[in-house]
């Protein structure tokens, strides 16, 4: 069992990133040098914002494929701290800063019109979880929450 799956915490964001895949099924770990960043399931610029923007923020490389799709996860304590999802992004972000993103215009629930769901975050990832939306202080609070989740 990797690091990722071991959490209690990414139980909601698996289920889900899983897209009804087993586990034993999912790739968990670093991208390769030579990923193709353009078959990834999600959209390129989203994947340049968590594994360029994002990561560069952070004190180590977080970059991490999780069922073929890109992550962010907090490299010592397994806790996926961002996922990129279709042309959206989530975030793990401590209390108050999900309530400032709330705040500020980021959603919990996002309608992907283009395949016709919905995903409640708070209800399938867990409380913190927040859809991105392209703010400057993102770097600062998906630092706070890579602080926060070191064991």
């Amino acid at each position: 069992m990797s690091l990722v799956a071991g959490r209690p915490e990414n139980a909601g964001p698996l289920r889900y990133l899983a897209h009804g895949r087993p586990s034993a099924d999912a790739t968990f770990g670093p991208p390769p040098p030579d990923v193709d960043r353009l078959h990834l399931g999600t959209h390129p610029d989203i994947v340049d914002l968590l594994w360029d923007t994002l990561n560069a923020a952070l004190p180590a490389d977080c970059r991490w494929l999780i069922f073929d799709g890109p992550a962010l996860v907090q490299p010592s304590s397994g806790v996926i701290l961002a996922a990129g999802i279709g042309t959206q992004y989530a975030l793990r972000l401590l209390p108050e800063h999900a309530a400032d993103a709330v705040a500020a215009g980021a959603e919990l629930v996002h309608e992907f019109q283009t395949v016709g769901t919905t995903l409640d975050l708070p209800a399938a990832f867990g409380p913190g979880w927040v859809f991105g939306h392209f703010d400057a202080r993102e770097t600062g609070w998906l630092l706070e929450s890579y602080l926060e989740t070191m064991p």
